[in-house]
């Protein structure tokens, strides 16, 4: 019985959240390594430099990747699917998951435990597609990069 109460908390703990922020359809959330070394040039390797989460600028403040989304509003949304890439997702080969499952009326299929690359609103093909209306998608974030992902 005891066991099974720390394993709840550990389980509490890993789906907590220290920043919520609001997503944004084909941006990419991937952690990125900044240079601060100013003895090198851009791109040149060195152990001087900070994780931002976001390819082009720091999404949120806290400094962790997002580690799960979740649907909240897609009902003004004409695309028909949702693309997601987890962080090592390489290619173009990512799970579709159709608009309509994702908003259902059961909340936690509209929530996915992922640490997320990007999403895309897409047809059934994968091919890029406006939302077409407003939405709302959040992500969790945690205070600091973990170990591992």
């Amino acid at each position: 019985m005891y066991l099974e109460k720390l394993l709840k908390k550990d389980i509490i703990m890993f789906n907590s959240a220290s920043e919520l922020i609001t997503l944004e359809h084909n941006v990419d959330y991937s952690p990125t390594p900044v240079s601060t070394d100013k003895r090198r040039s851009p791109g040149e390797p060195t152990s001087l430099s900070y994780w931002q989460i976001g390819a082009t600028e720091q999404y949120g403040f806290t400094r962790g990747p997002i580690f799960k989304v979740e649907f909240v509003n897609l009902s003004a949304v004409t695309a028909t699917h949702v693309k997601i890439w987890g962080l090592e997702n390489r290619d173009d080969d990512a799970p579709i998951y159709p608009v309509a499952y994702l908003s259902s009326a059961n909340a936690a299929k509209g929530k996915i435990e992922v640490y997320l690359k990007k999403f895309i609103f897409c047809n059934s093909a994968g091919v890029l597609a406006a939302p077409g209306g407003a939405y709302t998608v959040v992500g969790y974030k945690k205070k600091s990069m973990p170990i591992s992902w």
